[in-house]
């Protein structure tokens, strides 16, 4: 089912750099990562690995069947007959590897451009019931998507500044009680 929302050439080219962006910030990550409690869990919220195993599990698990189911049935996909990525997602507590949570992003993000990249421009005003009942476009729930993502992003960023600035802070103060026992 088509809506009558347009979908343009420019919107799909930045689109494809919004999705796109996750794969670099995962490779970005690979580079500060280590140096950061990255398996802790904060007093709110989850840690960075989890976070990551999160946005992971989402495209895995519900972005890319979904996007896949849209673009190949006929028939109005509803996503309240889907479970929120959200309610699915369970974290193995044995697996803690990092550099192997990056790489996997990195790669289902390749597989899912790729399926993103043979979606005719057309067949992105493909309609979608959200969860409110609402029809939005495949667009649309792409975009929702990359907003999602960027969310989690942007927690796992305020984490590493959080650390990096604890860092600096206890260097500081070791620094101050090494001048006060030298004088």
């Amino acid at each position: 089912m088509m809506t009558d929302q347009e979908v343009t050439q420019e919107q799909y080219e930045q689109l494809m750099d919004d999705v796109s962006y996750l794969g670099d910030e995962a490779e970005a990550l690979q580079y500060v990562i280590d140096r950061v409690p990255h398996s802790e869990d904060p007093p709110e919220g989850m840690s960075i690995y989890s976070t990551l195993k999160l946005i992971d599990h989402a495209q895995i698990n519900y972005y890319r069947p979904i996007i896949e189911q849209i673009f190949a049935e006929n028939h109005l996909l509803d996503l309240s007959e889907f479970k929120e990525y959200k309610e699915t997602f369970e974290i193995e507590e044995s697996e803690k590897d990092i550099q192997k949570a990056l790489r996997k992003i990195s790669k289902h993000r390749a597989a899912l451009l790729n399926v993103l990249k043979n979606i005719p421009l057309i067949d992105w005003e493909r309609g979608v019931k959200n969860q409110s009942g609402r029809i939005i476009t495949l667009y649309d729930f792409v975009q929702g998507m990359v907003r999602q993502e960027r969310k989690h992003l942007k927690e796992i960023t305020d984490l590493i500044l959080i650390y990096q600035n604890e860092k600096m802070a206890q260097k500081e103060i070791n620094a101050k009680a090494r001048n006060r026992q030298n004088n």
